[in-house]
């Protein structure tokens, strides 16, 4: 099977039909019913599908000019499917699923093992060893998905290498670590200017000649094994190995970076029915070994379709990664703008210079990774943020105004939190139970407000104003919210238990904070409400 020629994606088109095409086929039927989706059983296969895709035209067919123009002929008319597949076919040999060559993200030498792994365990949400030896899978049970059709399975290896977490002694990580975050830049489907489609969505995601030369890597390395290490033997990372370091390998190599020594079992394959998409097949996979020690990813990689925050102490950058409680605005900035501890993703950062050639349409970010616990999938998240255009003499001052907003509300939900506890308990300190949920509540709440708030910033910005009014506004969209969650979760405590002077002056102290010296100076509001 090759990846190039064979008809293995699962897609999804304008006109609601699905089918499977090859990677050369996503401009096909373009103007007349283009694809417009992805369409794996899974959602981290979605994820782990478009940064192929990305991966593959970033290798393949960049644009080169340093003025975007050819990036913008093509967002709109797109290459042709013979353009593409003349273009990938180029690397064909390294995307060889079996035979007797290098095989796509397996070792490159055969791997001798005792015992050979089910092929569910490519999943990462699979439960582990000690998690089976044990008997605590309780919640995502053994046994699931043993056998996998030739389409499934290379989505999973690929997904597992780009985000593959903790394993183990010797079993390495991701280039970005365990369950990194991927942002990426896509189509408004709601928009008027651009009909959306997949190779827009992609095509928004690739970066030019200039823009390459910013990526982490050695350009004078340009061996096939130099951006695809499965080209060549492993650089093992025991004893007698290395650490593989930006100047080890080309920049590309951190689309198809291979932490994992992994190799696919054709010999015991089956015929049935993929546990995974219901295909048909009489190739399934059913298992397949694996070794420790292999690539050890280290130093100073900044992957473009990642934002990394800046460590106080070291000064390294370093990639981020999803949290218990999932996205919201609190992130935004982050992911969209970056700021002095955080860089954006080098993807969303070119969305800044180029948002004058998308004619208009609004864009949106594609947000989506795992939170990880070491080896233990805790959740996937997935989310679709607003991006906005901000000229470049207000960025810096756009900034500041945007931390103001979310510090406002990261200041509120704290609020919230500490005045329901003061409502609901006698020693709220000694309160057992996690919590959270009240803080994360604000943040759901007001979201919508928040993204307005962010649209009218800038309206104010660009008619020479200073976002102070907007912050005076967003405090009365807190306060209001405050309250009403206050009063709500207050009157959650049933009549028996619940203490009204108690409620009383944790009421009193909620008006007083949110209206406290700190909040006024944070977000600069008028007419101060006096406590109760």
């Amino acid at each position: 099977m090759n990846l190039i020629q064979d008809q293995w994606i699962p897609i999804r088109r304008a006109s609601s039909k699905q089918e499977w095409i090859a990677p050369w086929q996503i401009t096909d039927q373009h103007d007349s019913d283009p694809v417009v989706a992805l369409n794996a059983p899974r959602a981290d296969f979605n994820g782990a599908l478009m940064q192929f895709l990305i991966g593959l035209i970033q290798v393949a067919c960049p644009p080169v000019k340093e003025d975007d123009s050819d990036w913008e002929d093509k967002l709109v008319d797109s290459l042709s499917p013979d353009e593409l597949k003349q273009a990938f076919s180029r690397f064909e040999s390294a995307f060889n699923l079996d035979g007797d060559g290098p095989r796509f993200m397996q070792d490159f030498d055969e791997l001798e093992v005792r015992e050979p792994e089910s092929v569910a365990a490519l999943l990462i949400d699979s439960p582990g060893g000690n998690t089976l030896k044990n008997n605590a899978d309780h919640f995502i049970k053994r046994g699931g998905s043993g056998c996998m059709c030739p389409s499934c399975v290379v989505t999973a290896l690929f997904t597992l290498q780009t985000n593959a977490p903790s394993g183990g002694a010797g079993h390495r990580t991701s280039l970005r670590g365990g369950g990194p975050l991927t942002t990426l830049v896509v189509l408004d489907p709601t928009g008027d200017e651009l009909i959306t489609s997949l190779w827009r969505d992609l095509w928004l995601n690739i970066l030019n000649s200039h823009s390459y030369s910013r990526l982490t890597g050695n350009s004078e390395l340009k061996e096939m094994a130099d951006i695809f290490p499965w080209m060549a033997p492993t650089r093992t990372s025991d004893k007698k190995g290395v650490e593989t370091y930006p100047e080890h390998a080309n920049p590309l190599q951190m689309y198809w970076a291979m932490p994992r020594r992994i190799r696919l079992d054709w010999e015991k394959v089956s015929q049935g029915i993929c546990e995974l998409c219901g295909a048909i097949s009489d190739r399934l996979i059913q298992y397949y070994v694996t070794k420790n020690y292999g690539v050890n990813y280290n130093g100073a990689w900044q992957h473009p379709l990642s934002p990394h925050r800046v460590d106080k102490k070291s000064g390294e950058v370093i990639p981020l990664h999803p949290q218990p409680g999932g996205f919201s605005y609190r992130h935004w900035l982050t992911w969209a703008n970056g700021n002095d501890q955080n860089k954006a993703a080098l993807v969303a950062a070119e969305y800044f210079s180029r948002h004058r050639k998308v004619k208009g349409s609004q864009l949106r970010m594609a947000v989506f990774g795992y939170d990880m616990d070491n080896m233990k999938a805790r959740c996937w998240y997935e989310s679709t943020v607003p991006l906005y255009t901000v000229a470049g003499e207000y960025r810096e001052l756009f900034s500041i105004r945007v931390d103001a907003l979310v510090k406002g509300a990261e200041e509120f939900s704290g609020i919230v939190r500490s005045c329901v506890k003061d409502a609901w308990f006698k020693r709220p300190g000694d309160a057992k139970g996690d919590t959270t949920f009240l803080a994360d509540a604000l943040f759901n709440q007001t979201e919508q407000a928040f993204y307005s708030s962010v649209q009218a910033l800038i309206e104010d910005l660009e008619q020479d104003g200073d976002g102070n009014a907007i912050l005076a506004n967003w405090h009365g969209v807190l306060r209001q919210s405050a309250i009403a969650l206050f009063d709500h979760w207050v009157a959650q405590e049933s009549l028996e238990y619940a203490n009204p002077r108690r409620i009383a002056d944790a009421h009193q102290k909620l008006i007083k904070l949110i209206h406290s010296k700190k909040i006024q100076q944070l977000l600069p509001f008028k007419n101060k409400e006096k406590a109760a």
